[in-house]
């Protein structure tokens, strides 16, 4: 056998090697909790005492899209007493005290750690809101009102059309999903598909709280890049795709040229 064809056979074995071991991001991971955050969660969730202003009467009055709070505006009637602002709203008291900071902290996190272009401001977080109902409107549909609190609330940075809302209805035990235009390039209606799958999943197996808590995380991850939306998946591996075509071309034509010499 001739030098070339073992370099040759040496060199198929180990891009085959190569692109068997290349790590590719897993499209919509399983979502899972580390120990840490599971220790921290069922501490919130088993172990908590209320506090006075949690055994307070729920918001009396019937929400409506006309006078559901403005946590921007009015924390207090959103259960987020005490904070000059928040982006959570919360007027029925579905969340204790607790676990309502606990989301807090996510959203938190997320504003620091995502970023994406707009065309006024340059490079920018991702502003997420979280509402929660106890029962919607009648006659209203939590799509209309997911995308109605969305405007009412004006969420997002200014010029840049990029706010996201996750809606809970605890009637329904449903969640909404909704964003803006300038959000698309990271949640569109694939993404949002497969989100709200592992929603409905995490309302069948955790208590209430804990399932809210695990859907503003998850949402959370996907803004921050910490899980890889679908469309990102199939971009990189058709990148990944067209470089090894391109690299097997170039390797070709020196293959050609070192046995055209050899001759």
């Amino acid at each position: 056998m001739s030098g070339f064809s073992v370099f040759l056979i040496f060199f198929l074995h180990v891009l085959h090697y190569s692109v068997i071991r290349t790590k590719i991001p897993i499209e919509n991971p399983p979502f899972i909790f580390n120990s840490s955050d599971e220790n921290e969660m069922r501490m919130f969730l088993d172990n908590e005492i209320p506090k006075d202003d949690t055994l307070k009467h729920p918001y009396s009055q019937d929400v409506t899209l006309e006078n559901f709070p403005n946590p921007f505006i009015h924390p207090s009637l959103c259960n987020r007493s005490g904070l000059k602002y928040s982006y959570i709203c919360d007027p029925n008291k579905i969340l204790s005290r607790n676990i309502a900071d606990k989301v807090e902290e996510i959203l938190s996190y997320q504003r620091r750690n995502s970023s994406h272009y707009c065309m006024d401001k340059g490079e920018v977080p991702y502003v997420l809101g979280v509402a929660l109902i106890k029962k919607l409107p009648y006659g209203i549909s939590a799509d209309m009102f997911g995308n109605q609190i969305l405007d009412y609330w004006k969420l997002g940075n200014k010029n840049c059309n990029d706010g996201i809302l996750l809606l809970f209805v605890k009637d329904d035990a449903t969640f909404e999903l909704k964003w803006k235009k300038g959000a698309q390039s990271i949640i569109n209606f694939r993404t949002a598909t497969s989100m709200n799958k592992s929603f409905n999943q995490n309302i069948r197996r955790y208590s209430l709280e804990h399932s809210i808590l695990r859907a503003v995380k998850l949402t959370s991850q996907y803004l921050t890049g910490e899980i890889i939306p679908p469309t990102q998946t199939t971009q990189m591996v058709v990148a990944l795709t067209i470089a090894i075509v391109v690299g097997l071309g170039y390797l070709a034509c020196i293959l050609i040229v070192f046995a055209d010499a050899q001759k």
